[in-house]
Parts: structure tokens; sequence; C-alpha cells
């Protein structure tokens, strides 16, 4: 379920770029230049497609464990300098999300944990001048996925390991007056982290891995 909704965001994110390119008014000089900060604020959906591996309970295997991570709607923001017209560096991170972990399969019915979690990515971007007020462009970095306020159920002493991700973005900003523009933008963030706790008496030890598809729709600033 969760690839179908990926999918139909990658759709939604095409059909987006595509009439905004359509719609595009005629402009002399690019949207931003060398030296410019652009502050953006966003409301942001974070997307997961995850999946439980390695887990063992008191060192022994747990056969056909999974577990599922809700999807969640926050508010993000990022800040660029550009070092040429097309050329920005850029920093992103927000309010964590919030994560309750849910054991599926063999695990079915079982609250493992809750957390709130967040990247704190870091990346170029480089910005297409298009002759018009849209400025599409992509990015590509590296994220630390930081695990905040973690909270036992089934499982005490829970915990989630901080952990690194590569990072991938494609977006688009719309001039909409002066210096204020219009904001699309979807990451692509995937990681692997252990998570530890204990199940009555035995310890418990996990790996999972998640694809989250970070989608923002807001404004920025240009100063």
């Amino acid at each position: 379920m969760k690839n179908k909704i990926n999918s139909k965001v990658s759709l939604v994110a095409f059909c987006l770029l595509s009439v905004a390119a359509s719609l595009a008014n005629a402009q002399s000089k690019p949207v931003n230049s060398a030296g410019d900060w652009v502050i953006g604020l966003n409301a942001t959906r974070v997307l997961t497609d995850e999946e439980l591996r390695s887990a063992s309970a008191g060192g022994a295997p747990i056969p056909n464990a999974n577990l599922s991570i809700n999807d969640d709607t926050t508010v993000s923001f990022d800040v660029s300098y550009f070092l040429s017209d097309e050329v920005a560096f850029n920093v992103f991170g927000g309010i964590p999300a919030s994560a309750d972990l849910q054991g599926e399969e063999s695990l079915s019915g079982l609250f493992l944990g809750e957390t709130d979690y967040g990247p704190l990515i870091v990346s170029l971007q480089y910005h297409v001048w298009t002759g018009s007020n849209f400025s599409p462009y992509f990015g590509a970095g590296v994220g630390r996925i930081l695990f905040l306020n973690e909270k036992d159920r089934v499982l005490t002493d829970f915990d989630v390991e901080d952990t690194w991700a590569p990072a991938v973005q494609a977006g688009f900003r719309w001039k909409m007056h002066n210096n204020w523009s219009a904001n699309f933008d979807v990451r692509y963030a995937p990681f692997k982290a252990d998570i530890t706790g204990n199940l009555g008496p035995a310890p418990v030890q996990a790996k999972v891995k998640v694809n989250p598809t970070i989608v923002g729709i807001g404004v920025a600033y240009r100063f």
C-alpha cells in the first residue's frame, strides 16, 4: 500500500512540475543570484515504507517478525545560500515526526514502542534557470536521522539509535512577488537503524530499514 502511495506522490510531483513549466512567465534574470539567502517554511508529510530485519530476543531469532510505522504530518524548514546563480548549499530540518512502531506478522498486535524522529540534511542543490518565474531544482547530500523521546510500550528500555542516510531531492520554486516564492519539494532519505529493548527479562535487538519520502509544500523568502 505504501509503495502505491509513494508512486502516486512521484506522479503528482511530475505533474506539478509539468504544469508549472507550461505556465511559466518570462523573466530576464534568474530567480536567485550568488550571495542570496533563502529561507523556506513547509507543511510536510512523511511517508514511510519499512521492514524489520535481524530481530532476536534473548539471543534467539524471532521468526517472521516485522513492524509498521505510521505516516505523519509536521512542519519543516530549510535555509539555502547561493554559491552561484545555479548552485546553493542547503540545510533542512524541522519539527520531528511521531512514529508508533506496531508489530506485524509474528509480532502482530504488539505496540513495540514510540519515538519522535527527523532528519537534519545538508546538501548541494542545482537550480535550473528557465528564463521564467519557474525554477526547478535538484539536490543530493547526507542526513543525520535523530530519534528523540523514545517511550516504552511492550518493549522496556526502548531505544532507537541515531544513524546516517544519503538524501536526494527534487522540487521547484515559483516566484510570486518580489522576494516571495511558493515551494514544492520531495526528498528521499533511506536509512537503517538499530532497535534495542527488553521483552520481559529477554534483551531484544533488531534492525529496521526505512525508506521515507518527505513531501513539502510552502513558501520561501529571499534575502
